[in-house]
């Protein structure tokens, strides 16, 4: 039985002879069928670079981006991601 995500999963690789660091972000489904919006306008930040051909899309809705910054990579992804889990504690009566 496959695993149902609900946070996105995220992998910093480096090249090997260059060194260039690439983030890599699976968006599941569950994820951004609650943050779409949220997940829409950080991709329109100018600090994510990234081309057609780094956005795999998948048939539940779920996707996966290859992206570049001139930030810190997981500086970028916990940009988007820190706000929504504090969000989501705050609802869940965690705070």
């Amino acid at each position: 039985m496959a695993e149902v995500l609900a946070e996105p999963q995220f992998q910093i690789f480096t090249h090997i002879k260059t060194g260039a660091k690439v983030g890599r972000i699976y968006f599941p489904a569950l994820f951004l069928a609650e943050f779409h919006a949220t997940v829409y306008q950080w991709l329109q930040r100018q600090e994510i670079i990234f081309d057609k051909q780094d956005i795999k899309q998948y048939g539940d809705g779920s996707f996966r981006l290859y992206f570049r910054s001139a930030n810190s990579l997981e500086t970028e992804y916990f940009r988007l991601v820190k706000p929504l889990t504090v969000h989501e504690s705050k609802t869940s009566g965690l705070f």
